[in-house]
């Protein structure tokens, strides 16, 4: 894939349509992709809010917003494998790649959640974070380059090295600064 995609961008536009629609009800494709990109950006309760003011006319002819905010209230709860069961659909075109995208985003959070937080876990307990069989998860955790103990079926997270903390302008001006005031007062 050339182009990144920006769904920051994408939400902000699908936010100004909202506001913008007559008697502030905008098409319904306009709620599904909105909701699905709060997902997306993790922002939880902007999904819920979301729902609470799509109409239910809205609702009801639109069973598909149902189904993503399904996914929500599994996020909500921290469900992964509940997450993925309900990601697990045929979505319309309308929000298939953005639901493509946060199956991959959830997928990756988990990831980094148990790179950071585990030093050894199961498969079969992996294999529920990262939404595959345990055959999948045990050959996606050796693609990682972690370590895999047949005997007793446990990955072996590596963690990962951070980058290398750069300082952004106003730190490097900061410490500037400081070394000036110092350099005075000496």
């Amino acid at each position: 894939m050339g182009s990144e995609v920006n769904y920051d961008k994408i939400g902000e536009e699908l936010e100004k349509q909202e506001l913008d629609a007559p008697n502030g009800v905008p098409p319904s494709h306009v709620y599904e992709q909105l909701l699905t990109i709060y997902l997306l950006q993790n922002d939880l309760t902007g999904a819920k809010f979301l729902w609470k003011r799509i109409p239910a006319s809205t609702k009801s002819a639109t069973p598909e917003l149902a189904l993503i905010w399904e996914v929500g209230q599994h996020l909500w709860k921290r469900d992964l494998p509940g997450v993925y069961s309900a990601l697990n659909q045929d979505w319309s075109p309308t929000v298939k790649d953005m639901m493509k995208a946060l199956h991959d985003n959830v997928r990756q959070r988990a990831i980094d959640l148990v790179a950071r937080a585990y030093t050894s876990i199961s498969a079969d307990d992996f294999a529920q974070l990262f939404g595959a069989n345990v055959e999948e998860a045990v050959l996606g955790a050796k693609g990682f380059g972690w370590g895999y103990d047949e005997p007793t079926h446990m990955i072996l997270p590596s963690p990962r090295v951070p980058p290398p903390h750069t300082p952004t302008p106003s730190e490097e001006q900061l410490r500037r600064l400081a070394d000036y005031v110092s350099f005075l007062e000496n």
